[in-house]
């Protein structure tokens, strides 16, 4: 990890309150200009990042851009934190994990963007997908699930349903014809699960499920943390 992967780690970790620049120095083993060229970088980034002298460093409750450092320092297991790229814009996140499989670019099964241009819903209907929602897709492989069991849709948006209310603490309401997800009669979340199979055999190579969440106020680094590890445990 980057020196300035781990500030960033670590700010998040602590966001809204100070870091000391002394604790940066001795996690990262580095000088003190080398935290202040990382902070700095964070900043061009987007970062809304406070330093003050003899307190350290602090990023902002309100700072939310979404990036896989942030996104790590919520999971337990970080390792699944490798598997995610982050782009600023595709047509639908599930279009780009489709051309991964085919690219056989099987170490990156977490496809994040920040915007879509051509988001799908369910019944092949237009996701509109701007700057601010969260756009998630996730390859899981059969061998993934645990006794080989089939990926369900309807445990897959209650899965999502039971996080949204875990961090938010406001009471979901699940289509299940649609797999839709309300609050206050509001969406907030839609799901678009599909999969890959031998037109021969039948036998299903991957899912792909497609999560777009649109919510003010949420923390987006730490909803996709949650939602990310609430899917591996299917």
């Amino acid at each position: 990890m980057s020196t300035k992967d781990s500030v960033l780690e670590m700010l998040e970790k602590n966001r809204g309150h100070f870091v000391s620049s002394k604790d940066m120095i001795s996690e990262n083993g580095v000088s003190r200009n080398a935290i202040w060229k990382a902070v700095n970088e964070l900043k061009k980034a987007g970062y809304d990042i406070d330093a003050v002298t003899n307190k350290g460093y602090r990023l902002s409750a309100d700072s939310d851009v979404i990036s896989i450092p942030s996104i790590s320092s919520y999971m337990n297991d970080k390792e699944i934190a490798d598997k995610i790229i982050i782009y600023d814009e595709v047509t639908s996140t599930n279009q780009a994990a489709k051309l991964s499989l085919i690219m056989e670019d099987y170490d990156k099964s977490i496809i994040i963007a920040r915007r879509q241009t051509a988001g799908v819903g369910h019944s092949s209907s237009h996701y509109d997908s701007p700057e601010g929602g969260i756009y998630i897709s996730i390859v899981i492989k059969p061998e993934q699930l645990y006794h080989g069991k089939k990926l369900k849709a309807e445990s897959i948006g209650k899965a999502v349903a039971h996080t949204i209310e875990k961090l938010t603490y406001k009471k979901t309401e699940l289509d299940r014809s649609t797999n839709r997800i309300y609050i206050n009669k509001k969406k907030v979340c839609g799901i678009l699960t599909e999969y890959m199979a031998d037109l021969e055999t039948g036998n299903i190579s991957c899912y792909i499920i497609g999560i777009g969440i649109k919510m003010k106020g949420i923390r987006k680094n730490l909803m996709i943390a949650k939602v990310i590890e609430e899917i591996y445990r299917l």
